[in-house]
């Protein structure tokens, strides 16, 4: 099974974060085909299988945890979550537990539901051609009219940008920044090395690089931040429930 442009997505995996007393649900699926997305390297139904869980038995799981305190918040995450017809429905049944409803990850070409309070936005560029390279074809002008939109709604919202030298490089970092600040200087903004993938010729940035991006975003941004995450250090914080 490809994971992007999935016409059927489905949930495939619940897990639970004692710690912040956090359910997170998986969509298996995007609607995109971004060439430096790691789904490309290290597909996680290859270790932790794929199958389907029905909604009703995810409401079921909420409604457990919720009832013995477990929880306090429910997460979306993907693949691409927003893609899935039933996130609407799980997040507005959450919500009459009194949880929170947050968008762990998204690149945002579709709305949240309205009982979503958070939401972590994966922008890919600012520049619109380079952006339909990097995804497969797809125009970002939906993306930031969003993102405004999520602002205006009162959404909480954190960014993130991969950085690919010499393709979503230091320019582009820097307009990607400017965007977010013209939105709110606020908004948190993590910078994440590139992995790289095997068929394409992009390389890892250096930390020397990585820190200069890091100091152009906080030209325009309050709260700048960066990793260089390699696949091995790509772990689930979280115990699996299902």
């Amino acid at each position: 099974m490809k994971w992007w442009r999935c016409k059927n997505p489905f949930f495939r995996k619940i897990t639970y974060s004692r710690e912040t007393k956090t359910l997170f649900i998986y969509n298996f699926g995007c609607n995109w085909a971004c060439l430096i997305c790691t789904y490309r390297i290290k597909d996680p139904c290859s270790e932790e299988g794929c199958e389907r869980i029905p909604l009703e038995k995810i409401l079921s799981i909420i409604k457990e945890y919720a009832e013995n305190n477990r929880i306090n918040q429910v997460k979306f995450l993907g693949g691409e979550p927003l893609i899935n017809p039933d996130v609407p429905r799980i997040a507005k049944f959450a919500r009459t537990l009194n949880l929170k409803v947050g968008i762990g990850h998204t690149n945002l070409s579709i709305m949240p539901p309205l009982e979503a309070e958070s939401a972590v936005v994966s922008i890919k560029a600012i520049n619109e051609e380079l952006h339909k390279i990097y995804t497969g074809g797809f125009s970002n002008k939906q993306v930031l009219h969003n993102f405004e939109k999520c602002y205006q709604r009162g959404i909480l919202l954190k960014t993130n940008t991969v950085f690919v030298p010499e393709f979503v490089d230091k320019d582009e970092i820097e307009r990607i920044a400017e965007f977010i600040a013209s939105v709110d200087e606020r908004i948190p903004f993590h910078i994440i090395g590139y992995i790289p993938i095997p068929e394409f010729p992009w390389r890892r940035p250096t930390r020397d690089e990585i820190l200069d991006a890091a100091r152009i975003a906080r030209k325009y941004l309050r709260n700048v931040t960066w990793s260089i995450p390699t696949l091995k250090t790509i772990k689930y914080s979280s115990i699996r429930v299902l």
